[in-house]
């Protein structure tokens, strides 16, 4: 099959509710269990072990929601968008269904490369009242340190926050509740983890702290000292363009123009 034969179908879905713990594999296996199922006719690389042609964003940690993941998705003939967004939204559970489909160039970059900007949003439920200037201190301590030791398992790495944490900022819904939405920036290199960050804030907020040889942190899940509940929502992923402006996954043809 002639590349020129082919289209490439882009598709946002979400991961809410209980399938936020899904892991990626998992989650990659049942997106292509539910393209069969939409009955679309996609198609499969060549050689010894034919598969489908799908690739995805990046993945998200287990436990984190998301009303922005995308897969594109090769077909060997042309189906009206709208009516392979109802097909994909008819074979999929409600937390993991597409909400919208369009088609572009198949000489576009893949996702992984297009990809670099996400923004989380982090839902807070604290133990106590908490203070907005008190953690508006500790989220600038945690930045100005500029990285987070952590383990991985037996390994230390270590999370640089000055190549991808752009942006913080903190809506108070009252004493006990906020949400804390990260700007983030990704690429090969590196992403940003929310949870870390969190974990960070929360020791520092406990008088207690994160750093040390071995580093403190692992990844989770975290037994937090001031936090009662977390919800970490990843609400856009973006490309950019050369001036900085952000380029919305299906609206990328000029993104690096």
């Amino acid at each position: 099959m002639s590349e020129q034969a082919l289209f490439r179908l882009r598709v946002r879905y979400v991961k809410l509710g209980r399938l936020r713990y899904l892991g990626h594999l998992e989650v990659l296996h049942t997106i292509e269990r539910i393209v069969r199922r939409a009955g679309l006719p996609y198609a499969v690389t060549q050689g010894f072990s034919p598969h489908m042609r799908v690739s995805f964003s990046s993945a998200l940690p287990v436990g984190t929601a998301s009303r922005c993941e995308w897969f594109d998705l090769m077909l060997t003939e042309y189906v009206p968008a709208p009516r392979a967004l109802e097909a994909l939204q008819s074979a999929a559970p409600l937390d993991l269904a597409a909400q919208e489909a369009a088609y572009i160039d198949v000489r576009s970059e893949s996702l992984t490369a297009f990809i670099v900007r996400a923004t989380y949003e982090v839902s807070i439920e604290f133990t106590t009242d908490v203070e907005p200037c008190t953690l508006n201190r500790v989220i600038s301590t945690v930045r100005e340190r500029k990285a987070i030791d952590y383990r991985r398992g037996r390994k230390s790495k270590r999370l640089d926050l000055e190549k991808t944490l752009a942006d913080v900022s903190v809506t108070w819904n009252d004493a006990r509740t906020a949400i804390i939405a990260l700007d983030t920036r990704l690429d090969n290199d590196g992403a940003m983890r929310p949870e870390l960050f969190i974990a960070a804030c929360d020791l520092l907020l406990a008088g207690e702290d994160y750093l040390g040889d071995p580093p403190r942190l692992d990844i989770g899940p975290y037994d937090y000292r001031t936090i009662k509940r977390v919800v970490v929502e990843r609400v856009a992923q973006e490309g950019e363009r050369p001036d900085g402006t952000a380029v919305y996954p299906i609206r990328c043809a000029d993104a690096r123009a």
